[in-house]
C-alpha cells in the first residue's frame, strides 16, 4: 500500500435492521455512516397492525452513535412512512426501529453508553468529556427514568449495583443509576432513580421478581447508609461491597492530607538545598508506581527518606 494511503479496518456496525449506503469522515475527524432500513413494513399506533404500503421517505434525521477509535460516529436515516390501510382516514405512518427512539437525538445503545459514563461522575463533566450539551445529557436520564424495566428481558443479574451521579458539581442534587453485571462480565443500565431516598431505592428493588433477586450474589455500592439498609431489608443475605471508587476517594484524601502535614514539616526542618531535592513531589505522589518515570522514583524516593510514615502511606 501507497505511504499516501490510510490503512483500513472493518468495525461491524450491529445493527441488523439496516444496510449501510456510505460511510464518510468530516473534516474534524467524525465518522458518518448513512444508513438504510431493511424493515419493509410499519405497526399503527392504533390497531397494532402491520402495513406494507409504503408512502415515502421522512426527512434526513442524524442519530449520535457509540465513538470509534476516540472519534464521534453519527448514523444518518431517512426514516420510512407507511399509509396504514386499516384507519378510516389512512394517515401515513413512521417507521418505528428498535435501535432508536422518535425523537431521540442518539442512539439507544449511545445513551447506554452515557449513562455508564456518568458513574461515579456528573453531568457536567459528561457533557464536557463527550462534546454534548448539558441539556442532551439531561434528555438520556430523563427517558430513561420515565421507563419501567421491562423484567423479561434478563435471565439473571449476579451483580446489581447502585450509583449516585450529581446533577451539578457542588449540589446535592441526585439521582441514582442502577447497573447490572452479568455473569459473562457484560455491564448494562437497567434503570434510573429519579432521587437517592432510601425508600426510592427500597421501591426499587422490591419491584424485581423473585426469581430474578435468586440470581443477585452481590450489591456494589457507596458507603452510603440508605443504600446499605435498603439492600439488607428488601435483598436479605446478598454481599454488599462497598464501590472501590468511594474507598480509593477516602483512603487518597487521608493520604494527601498527611502529605501536606509532611511538606509543612520538612518545610521548617530542611535546608533550603535539602527543600529543593524534593521540591514537586506532590505530582508523582499521586501517581501509581508503575506510571512512575526513572527521575518521579528518584524523587519520591528522596522524599520518602525523609518521611517514613508517607512511604508507608503511599505503599
Amino acid at each position: 500500500m501507497s505511504e499516501n494511503k490510510k490503512e483500513l479496518i472493518s468495525i461491524p456496525l450491529d445493527i441488523p435492521e439496516v444496510e449501510v449506503l456510505q460511510t464518510e469522515i468530516t473534516s474534524r475527524g467524525d465518522f458518518v455512516i448513512t444508513v438504510k432500513s431493511k424493515v419493509g413494513h410499519a405497526i399503527c399506533g392504533q390497531w397494532g397492525k402491520q402495513t406494507t404500503e409504503f408512502h415515502c421517505y421522512d426527512w434526513m434525521i442524524q442519530l449520535r452513535h457509540l465513538p470509534i477509535l476516540g472519534r464521534a460516529v453519527y448514523i444518518r436515516l431517512r426514516p420510512q412512512r407507511y399509509r396504514c390501510p386499516y384507519c378510516a382516514d389512512k394517515p401515513t405512518i413512521t417507521q418505528q426501529l428498535s435501535w432508536y427512539k422518535q425523537g431521540a437525538q442518539a442512539t439507544k445503545a449511545d445513551e447506554q453508553y452515557l449513562l455508564l459514563q456518568l458513574v461515579n461522575s456528573t453531568i457536567e463533566d459528561v457533557s464536557c468529556k463527550e462534546k454534548l450539551g448539558y441539556e442532551a445529557v439531561i434528555g438520556v436520564i430523563d427517558r430513561h427514568i420515565s421507563q419501567k424495566v421491562d423484567w423479561e428481558e434478563y435471565e439473571q443479574i449476579e451483580v446489581l449495583g447502585l450509583d449516585e451521579i450529581a446533577l451539578k458539581k457542588g449540589h446535592r442534587d441526585f439521582v441514582v443509576i442502577v447497573t447490572l453485571r452479568d455473569s459473562q462480565a457484560r455491564v448494562s443500565v437497567l434503570a434510573e432513580l429519579g432521587d437517592r431516598k432510601k425508600e426510592t431505592v427500597k421501591k426499587f428493588l422490591w419491584s424485581i421478581p423473585e426469581r430474578l433477586k435468586q440470581t443477585i450474589r452481590t450489591v456494589c455500592t457507596d458507603m452510603y447508609d440508605g443504600f446499605i439498609n435498603a439492600v439488607k431489608e428488601e435483598l436479605g443475605g446478598v454481599t454488599v461491597v462497598a464501590d472501590r471508587f468511594h474507598v480509593a476517594k477516602k483512603y487518597r484524601a487521608c493520604a494527601a492530607e498527611l502529605r501536606k502535614k509532611e511538606t509543612r514539616r520538612l518545610k521548617k526542618e530542611l535546608s533550603p538545598e535539602e527543600d529543593k531535592q524534593i521540591k514537586g513531589a506532590m505530582w508523582p505522589f499521586r501517581k501509581k508506581a508503575e506510571d512512575l518515570s526513572k527521575e518521579e522514583k528518584e524523587l519520591l524516593a528522596r522524599l520518602f527518606m525523609r518521611a517514613a510514615e508517607l512511604s508507608k502511606a503511599y505503599k
